[in-house]
């Protein structure tokens, strides 16, 4: 179970330092700009990867007697994260400035990775007892 906790732990921690530097990191010479994609639609995939990982990192690594609790938790928290971001863009950079709908984008995100995982609970508790 050791190694479970602690490759989510390891994933959400990269994951969550990739999201850091690419918000902070001049994206105008980068092919980011010919994705094709919504730029609102890559912060909500990038905050569903970002609380879905937390959330499965938390869940393999605590009882899981407090889950609706923790969900809340964690998305506060990624969600706070997400504003802390855009605060930085506007602050720290010349060429990035806050964005509202990047934060609702965020949030969305984060959101429907605790709806998610809320309606996956039962099949993820199994899968953790399997596990152990």
């Amino acid at each position: 179970m050791l190694k479970v906790k602690l490759l989510f732990f390891l994933a959400a921690l990269c994951y969550t330092i990739l999201i850091l530097y690419l918000s902070l990191i001049n994206l105008a010479d980068t092919p980011v700009q010919d994705l094709g994609m919504s730029d609102k639609m890559l912060h909500l995939g990038a905050y569903f990867g970002l609380g879905m990982l937390w959330m499965l990192f938390w869940l393999f690594s605590f009882k899981e007697d407090k889950f609706f609790k923790n969900i809340v938790v964690i998305s506060i928290i990624s969600i706070a994260f997400g504003i802390f971001i855009e605060v930085l863009q506007d602050t720290m950079t010349s060429y990035r400035q806050l964005d509202l709908y990047d934060i609702l984008a965020n949030t969305i995100g984060v959101v429907l990775a605790g709806i998610l995982a809320w309606n996956l609970r039962n099949y993820l508790i199994r899968l953790k007892a399997k596990i152990n």
